[in-house]
């Protein structure tokens, strides 16, 4: 190689230099906001389940007691406690609503799921309505 090819080699080679810092630099904080909201959707996602869980049991706690004012209050207590049984914590509850409509019972749980940022998890909010068990007799 003569002097005149390698001076064209190192200039070529030149303007390379630093381009992976560079690139390090401004990929890395994309990286990481990717990875906070997989994570951020992974803990909605199971906050949402946890909510699901507590609104099935606390129905059918309403139920089997018949919708009565006492087993609606005893379902809003045993979805609450089935929450923080389960979730260990994973859902802040916010409220839970035990209402009769007719002859079926509804029950609605809202929370918060864990946050990796504050306020950046959105509310999570699960309603599960079922028939209030009676006894009917075969005639």
């Amino acid at each position: 190689m003569n002097v005149v090819q390698e001076r064209i080699a190192r200039l070529r080679s030149r303007p390379e230099r630093g381009a992976s810092a560079v690139e390090l630099a401004l990929y890395t904080p994309i990286m990481f906001l990717i990875i906070f909201i997989i994570v951020q959707f992974s803990l909605t996602w199971h906050g949402n389940q946890i909510a699901a869980a507590a609104a099935r049991e606390a129905a059918r706690t309403a139920r089997i007691g018949g919708g009565t004012p006492a087993a609606l209050a005893a379902a809003e207590t045993r979805g609450r406690e089935y929450a923080d049984a389960v979730g260990n914590g994973h859902l802040i509850i916010t409220s839970i609503e035990a209402i009769q409509v007719g002859e079926n019972v509804r029950v609605t749980v809202r929370g918060r799921s864990t946050e990796i940022v504050n306020n950046l998890a959105p509310e999570v909010t699960q309603t599960i309505e079922g028939p209030i068990e009676q006894f009917v007799p075969d005639l």
